[in-house]
């Protein structure tokens, strides 16, 4: 029986630069709600590569009580304690993370003005804008870096963002640290992903789904929904649902 749904945010519960679909996610939440008192209804929680504040106001419009992992895997947020905490490869690696950051605030100023570092972030460096063009080309530029210069760290991206992110903190360790702390098995927990970073994660759950906006490397390893993001999220929510009541 799946007993966890994990979230990815972004291409997945809402699109980037447009307004959420609240009929979806709120329907979505009364789901959640509702698996406080049935236990075929899996409960919720969140594995995104965005930062702390932005993940933190997802989980409250969802109603989210268990644990939530934001930044990848870089940090892990519990709602009932009001607690961050920020996984150890991240502690054992702040000033290889700081001259990253660094890099990427250098190659924005001279070369990629009109792109945004994402400021809020702390265990890794995310470049965010609305034009995919110009997300490959910084892209290409911090793949040629990364791959040279940084062994401990791999890039992602998605169409309007790129990551570079701890190896150590990515998605299927972020999973690995909600199966610990929930004590529920990876093999109990659903996931749904849209792109690279996502691959990690989608790679070890019981049951990977993507939406149907989801990126060729996600829909190799997962179950395509029909619908895309948030009406996909709840797609795929329901097919849990109704597979583990058949059980």
């Amino acid at each position: 029986m799946t007993k966890l749904f994990v979230l990815d945010l972004d291409g997945c519960v809402t699109l980037p630069f447009v307004t959420p679909d609240w009929q979806t996610i709120s329907q979505i939440r009364d789901y959640n709600l509702a698996s406080r008192m049935d236990n075929t209804i899996p409960s919720l929680s969140i594995c995104t590569g965005r930062p702390f504040p932005y993940a933190e106001a997802v989980a409250q419009w969802l109603d989210i009580k268990l644990p939530i992992i934001f930044e990848s895997g870089g940090g892990v947020y519990f709602p009932d304690k009001q607690v961050v905490e920020f996984s150890p490869a991240y502690h054992q690696n702040k000033q290889k993370v700081a001259d990253v950051r660094d890099w990427v605030k250098e190659l924005i100023r001279t070369d990629f003005p009109d792109v945004l570092l994402e400021f809020s972030k702390q265990t890794d460096a995310g470049i965010v804008h609305n034009d995919e063009s110009k997300i490959l080309e910084v892209y290409n530029c911090v793949v040629e870096y990364v791959s040279a210069n940084c062994p401990d760290f791999e890039v992602h991206r998605t169409e309007v963002s790129v990551n570079i992110i701890l190896k150590d903190c990515n998605k299927g360790n972020g999973l690995r640290r909600i199966s610990e702390i929930t004590d529920i098995s990876l093999a109990d927990i659903a996931y749904i992903g849209d792109s690279s970073g996502d691959i990690p994660a989608l790679k070890i759950v019981g049951k990977p789904y993507t939406p149907a906006n989801g990126n060729a490397q996600a829909q190799k390893v997962a179950r395509q929904t029909k619908g895309e993001t948030s009406i996909g999220v709840l797609e795929a929510y329901e097919e849990i649902i109704n597979e583990n009541r058949a059980k």
